[in-house]
């Protein structure tokens, strides 16, 4: 048994700084899909809206470089999403809901058809069975959730 503790000793060690990594450099690309159209979700939203392109770049822990273009380009056309900077040091950064997200980034845009409105807040989660939700909100004018797909780039 003395001669296992060491190896194993060792191979802890190495093991020890993966454990709790999560990697979501994987993220990176386009994204698409559908709104949920139940309207205890979907508010100021049509029924039919969709993200048509949701780009993720830069993506790690700490943050995301993204755009947005929604089917509506009243709401957003190649919007530049603006990243909420001390986001990731807060523990909000790993909130946790059904399906448990590896990660979640709080963003905003404005409109593009109210560009000095006020901004919609945008939480980007990532999902470990690949797929990504995208929830845009403004006061009680306008709420949607989204389920994104990879999408051709």
């Amino acid at each position: 048994m003395s001669r296992r503790c060491p190896w194993l000793l060792r191979l802890a060690c190495l093991l020890l700084p993966l454990a709790g990594c999560v990697d979501v450099r994987g993220f990176a690309g386009a994204w698409s899909g559908k709104i949920v159209p139940d309207d205890q979700v979907r508010q100021g939203f049509d029924r039919e809206a969709r993200v048509e392109r949701l780009q993720l770049a830069n993506i790690d822990l700490r943050g995301v470089t993204a755009t947005l273009t929604t089917s509506d380009r009243g709401y957003f056309d190649e919007a530049r999403l603006t990243p909420v900077v001390k986001y990731a040091s807060d523990p909000l950064a790993t909130l946790t809901f059904d399906g448990s997200p590896l990660r979640s980034y709080l963003l905003f845009a404005p409109l593009a058809s109210e560009p000095q409105g006020l901004p919609v807040w945008l939480l980007v989660s990532l999902y470990s069975d690949d797929h990504v939700e995208l929830r845009a909100i403004r006061g009680n004018d306008l709420f949607g959730v989204f389920h994104l797909t990879r999408s051709g780039e």
